[in-house]
Parts: structure tokens; C-alpha cells; sequence
């Protein structure tokens, strides 16, 4: 994907903080103790993960 192309609508909305809280307590409401992370990818700014001191945590969004 080229890096200066402006994102879509779709893709704002997907990549939103207010999507990764969403995503986060849905999470929560199924017995999965989630955080939010931000990260430095302009794609997922946000990451919904899985609070969990294992390596292998899942992670969704």
C-alpha cells in the first residue's frame, strides 16, 4: 500500500481508538481481559490484546 495515499472512510473508522476500546470490551464481556495498545503502524495505530503474561496471547483488531 502506498504510504501517502489517504486512508477510507472504512479504514478510519477500523483503525480508531474508539474501535479498539469497542473491540476491547467486547472482548472483556467474553471473559477475556483485554488491553489496548498504541503502536507506530499508521495501519493499526491500535492494538486490542489480550492481557496475559505468556508470550502466546492472542490478539484481535
Amino acid at each position: 500500500m502506498n504510504e501517502t495515499a489517504p486512508l477510507s472512510a472504512l479504514r478510519r473508522a477500523l483503525c480508531s481508538q474508539s474501535n479498539a476500546l469497542r473491540v476491547a470490551r467486547r472482548m472483556m464481556e467474553h471473559g477475556i481481559d483485554a488491553i489496548v495498545v498504541a503502536s507506530h503502524d499508521p495501519l493499526q495505530p491500535w492494538r486490542v490484546t489480550e492481557r496475559d503474561n505468556s508470550i502466546a496471547a492472542r490478539a484481535c483488531a
